[in-house]
């Protein structure tokens, strides 16, 4: 195992190994139930089920089609030897799964921009940028499919604007009207990154867009 603790940020000893360690022990209450009265059973290893939401509490977040492969590669991993299916994973195995299948240099501030190049329009400050409307259409039906209601849950809790209520279709409405009030009309890549998706923009780029809305 020590080259795949290497290979995590900090390694064996490091913080990000820790977060891991307490969010997989956490994933294994929460399979027996966080509020269960009930003894707890001790174990090393939590169902499969578990495995996208450690994941994407590591910050990787696979799309559906991964979390499928990620599954069955473990689902299946035995059945040749013991013709049975595995249905639970332990600390160490989690961990190879995961150095194996997060990405290796994450998602970059280039890609998004290539991205913006190929789908947007070049505005009349020379910057290139795709209208709200279109990318909210894009991100619902291009690559996996979204509903609206959950394309407007995911941009809501991005943007820190959660409206109150237990999901009824006025709480629909009411995150469709938050979208569409924190997001502007156009969105250029360096919005798209940093102000809804909260990534961390190079000072250079983050100077040029300073720039940019100083002139507006």
């Amino acid at each position: 195992m020590i080259p795949f603790y290497n290979l995590l940020d900090g390694g064996r000893e490091g913080e990000f190994f820790r977060e891991l360690e307490d969010y997989f022990y956490y994933a294994q209450l929460h399979s027996q139930g966080i509020d269960t009265l009930e003894t707890r059973q001790v174990s090393t290893h939590i169902p499969l089920e578990e495995i996208p939401s450690v994941m994407r509490a590591m910050g990787f977040y696979p799309s559906e089609e991964e979390i499928e492969e990620m599954l069955n590669e473990v689902k299946f991993s035995n059945y040749v030897d013991t013709g049975e299916q595995v249905t639970k994973i332990n600390l160490e195995d989690f961990i190879k799964l995961y150095v194996n299948h997060r990405p290796a240099f994450g998602l970059s501030m280039n890609k998004i921009q290539r991205a913006f190049q190929v789908l947007g329009y070049g505005n009349e400050n020379g910057d290139k940028v795709i209208d709200r409307g279109d990318l909210l259409w894009l991100l619902q039906c291009r690559g996996e499919h979204m509903t609206e209601d959950e394309l407007a849950l995911c941009l809501t809790t991005l943007l820190g604007r959660r409206p109150g209520g237990q999901g009824s279709e006025s709480d629909t409405s009411g995150e469709a009207a938050l979208t569409e009030e924190e997001i502007p009309a156009e969105i250029t890549a360096e919005i798209f990154a940093g102000d809804i998706l909260g990534l961390p923009i190079a000072e250079p780029e983050k100077k040029e867009q300073e720039k940019r809305e100083m002139n507006l």
